[in-house]
């Protein structure tokens, strides 16, 4: 295969991922409410690559994609959530994985796409 062919291939797994653990994201939990949510805020500084141990813990699918929400907020900014967590304050998508932005680069995570 091809250097470009395998680039392609790679693009859509992550294209693929991405929209799989969009959809996790979306499916509301037994109780209607996201995990952990109330229980311990999920803090993290991705410039330093310092994440929680329970985000350790998602699938690599899972971590790849808030990597990209984190680092893509222009593009996400624009892009809406149709999956009814609007409720839950999102605006955006990338809502659905930064609740809080903090000074000094750290971020509180939403639990949102943990599933």
């Amino acid at each position: 295969m091809s250097a470009e062919g395998r680039a392609e291939l790679t693009r859509r797994r992550f294209v693929v991922s991405a929209l799989a653990a969009t959809l996790a994201a979306c499916a509301p939990t037994a109780a209607g409410k996201r995990w952990g949510d109330e229980l311990t805020p999920l803090y993290a500084w991705p410039a330093r690559d310092e994440w929680p141990s329970v985000f350790r813990e998602v699938p690599a699918t899972t971590q790849a994609v808030y990597r990209y929400a984190v680092a893509n907020r222009e593009v996400l900014q624009y892009v809406p959530c149709f999956c009814g967590c609007a409720s839950g304050g999102h605006v955006s998508n990338y809502d659905c994985y930064v609740r809080e932005e903090r000074s000094g680069g750290g971020i509180r995570l939403d639990t949102h796409g943990f599933g």
